[in-house]
């Protein structure tokens, strides 16, 4: 049997701390939180287009624990995570 902490989760296992206006597309364009994907192999970054994404992905798609293929640089085999700009500095969104 496992201990339940304080907030409710396992103990030793913490709960993601994930804003309720990361939820989805539709959410961070109604917050205008500016959303952000890096390369983890070629370091290259840029922001997001949430419109487009939300015309091509519909507006309930999720960005939380996704990643991508890069489309920086041509040739880089690269995964692009996202990012949004909260409490002052970049947070990843992903558990």
């Amino acid at each position: 049997m496992s201990a339940i902490g304080l907030n409710g989760a396992p103990v030793g296992k913490r709960r993601p701390c994930r804003p309720s206006y990361t939820r989805d597309v539709t959410a961070l364009i109604e917050s205008e939180i500016p959303v952000q994907a890096a390369c983890d192999t070629c370091n290259s970054f840029g922001p997001v287009d949430l419109e487009a994404l939300s015309a091509r992905r519909g507006p309930d798609f999720d960005l939380w624990n996704r990643k991508s293929r890069c489309r920086f640089t041509p040739g880089c085999g690269g995964i692009v995570r996202f990012s949004f700009l909260g409490r002052g500095w970049r947070e990843n969104m992903r558990d």
